[in-house]
């Protein structure tokens, strides 16, 4: 088997290489998955979720926040026009702010456009094997 990590480390309190061996080299859906960590406590799996309720359905309700939060977009005046996203996360931690007001701040619109670029270079990181996303690959390059 390969060698692997997590992909940021201290999410999980399980060893990584230890759960990719539980799991195995094959396809899964994430229900298999939870399943298999419900079923053996004694599991590394297991030690990847939350199995107090209350604890597990409060991190599902912010979760469900934070999707309300980014998911609400600007309606675009013409058809064709992109969403934007109605909120931007701020350089504080879980903090989101209204875009028109982003914009306004140099600091936090340089931050915005960095994260932008962070993201490009990791979609190209992810999918640098796709020959035909080589034009793509080279507008990327241009930007950051």
């Amino acid at each position: 088997m390969m060698e692997v990590e997590w992909k940021i480390n201290g999410i999980f309190k399980a060893n990584a290489q230890k759960v990719y061996e539980e799991i195995g080299d094959r396809k899964v859906t994430p229900e298999e998955v939870l399943e298999q960590a419900r079923d053996d406590e004694n599991s590394e799996l297991h030690k990847c979720f939350e199995w107090d309720d209350s604890v597990a359905a409060e991190k599902y309700r912010l979760s469900q926040a934070r999707q309300v939060i980014q998911f609400l977009v600007i309606k675009p005046e013409k058809k064709g026009e992109p969403q934007v996203r109605v909120f931007q996360i701020t350089t504080e931690t879980n903090n989101y702010q209204p875009t028109r007001l982003f914009i306004q701040q140099p600091d936090e619109y340089k931050a915005l456009l960095q994260r932008a670029k962070n993201e490009l270079s990791a979609i190209k990181s992810r999918y640098k094997t796709l020959s035909e996303l080589e034009k793509v690959f080279e507008a990327i390059d241009e930007i950051i």
